[in-house]
């Protein structure tokens, strides 16, 4: 073989071979190239709201429950004395809430007060009338993004003859000064409704 024809074959190898390493490469740089991508979901709303007030990062209502009292001849208008009946009521919104949710609602007179003759009688969901008893869980599910369900809890300051405190008692509490205001302790627990 002549030299020119060597050198012709090792140029023509040369540029085969360069050829085929760029074809490769471009080939399988497409295999190879990086996306770098996104993925954005919006949170779940959980803006629960008791009697118009938000939950958010509380622990205990801005403003106190206002009770009604029943309107009685023989005592003073929104105060209570033996005898005396009322409700308050606590409404619970879920409008801004994007996940079905469980409420428990608990409620404890001894636990505030000394008024031990200061007790719950009966609740009402929605209009749905239940009697209390000292071990009731008022508990319901609240579908995502729904208003209102108003919960009525109603008390009497128990003046029968199977109450725990004589008329004796009554006159001592409502004498004492520190026993101005009577308070009625209400705990409310959210959960989601996780899906089975």
């Amino acid at each position: 073989m002549k030299k020119n024809d060597k050198i012709f074959l090792i140029v023509f190898l040369g540029i085969v071979t360069f050829s085929l390493l760029y074809l490769f490469q471009a080939s399988y740089a497409k295999y190879r190239r990086q996306l770098n991508a996104n993925v954005e979901a919006r949170v779940a709303s959980w803006n629960i709201k008791v009697n118009n007030e938000t939950i958010i990062n509380k622990t205990t209502l801005t403003n106190n429950i206002v009770p009604v009292i029943d309107a009685n001849t023989y005592v003073k208008d929104n105060v209570i004395a033996p005898g005396s009946t009322g409700y308050f009521d606590v409404i619970i919104n879920a409008e801004e809430v994007d996940v079905d949710f469980i409420y428990t609602l608990t409620s404890d007179v001894a636990e505030e007060t000394p008024l031990l003759d200061l007790e719950f009688t009966k609740y009402k969901v929605n209009g749905v009338e239940y009697n209390y008893t000292t071990e009731d869980t008022i508990t319901g599910e609240l579908t995502k993004n729904t208003g209102d369900v108003n919960i009525r809890i109603y008390f009497k300051w128990n003046d029968d003859p199977t109450n725990q405190m004589n008329n004796q008692q009554d006159t001592e509490y409502a004498a004492d000064e520190n026993h101005a205001n009577t308070s009625m302790k209400v705990m409310i627990n959210f959960a989601q409704k996780n899906s089975a």
